[in-house]
């Protein structure tokens, strides 16, 4: 765990640059190389960072989201070709959950006019929907400015309510052994719930994603019927997928939508 506002910079400071020295951080926060060593040491426990001779590299896991515009900005083209693939598992009349993020958004823009009731914990996408003639549930309770959702008990309680048909749920990160992950408890329970609630579920994410951990475990990508994504299986070096449905969307001739690896 993060012990100090210190710690915490420098991590932001690593995010930044991707590596710093213990010569420069003792500089920039003013206290002795011992004290800098003692930070990166328990950074290190918790697997927040790599020590290397000398100094740390960032190590991909993520503390903190990004404000919601760079988000949506960043693998935009991808994130679009990626919803038109999910809005091919939404079936006339049905009951749909949809995950708050910009992934998502995407998939709101491509939804049907008609026909649908979508619950959503994304005020964003509650706003978009309400325009059309599908009926929308938002699910109430505080507002995170920085994402523009509901996690917190009163959303949880509200959707576990709820029969779901399809959930299509986003992520901001899966760890190397696939298990989607999250910085916040409450975003994780929310997850939990919506998945135990859906008949079918769907996960729909870009490359960006694979391959980096945060504090919180919500559950295996094995647990979805099936994966959208342009990370092409093959990076997955073989992974047991089990019956979940791998598709690939092909966006590496995209700006913004570049496959990682």
């Amino acid at each position: 765990m993060i012990g100090n506002n210190r710690q915490l910079e420098i991590l932001d400071l690593l995010s930044e640059k991707g590596n710093v020295s213990v010569e420069e951080l003792a500089s920039i926060f003013n206290v002795s190389r011992m004290t800098i060593r003692r930070d990166l040491e328990k950074l290190q426990e918790s697997n927040l960072l790599q020590r290397t001779h000398g100094g740390a590299l960032i190590n991909k896991v993520l503390l903190h989201e990004m404000a919601y515009h760079e988000k949506r900005e960043e693998h935009a083209l991808a994130k679009q070709h990626i919803a038109t693939e999910a809005v091919k598992y939404v079936k006339n009349a049905s009951i749909i959950y949809l995950d708050a993020g910009t992934t998502t958004y995407e998939v709101a823009l491509k939804l049907p006019r008609e026909g649908l009731t979508v619950i959503t914990n994304d005020i964003r996408i509650a706003a978009h929907l309400m325009l059309s003639n599908n009926t929308v549930i938002f699910l109430g309770g505080m507002i995170l400015k920085d994402t523009g959702s509901t996690t917190d008990q009163h959303s949880q309680m509200m959707l576990s309510e709820f029969n779901i048909d399809l959930a299509i749920l986003a992520t901001s990160s899966i760890d190397n052994k696939l298990f989607l992950c999250t910085p916040d408890h409450d975003r994780q329970i929310m997850k939990q719930i919506a998945l135990k609630q859906s008949e079918k579920s769907i996960l729909v994410t870009d490359s960006s994603k694979f391959f980096s951990k945060s504090l919180y475990k919500i559950a295996p990508v094995t647990d979805f019927e099936a994966i959208i994504t342009n990370l092409p299986i093959d990076k997955l070096l073989g992974a047991d997928l089990g019956s979940t449905e791998y598709i690939y969307v092909n966006t590496e001739h995209l700006d913004g939508g570049k496959i990682i690896g």
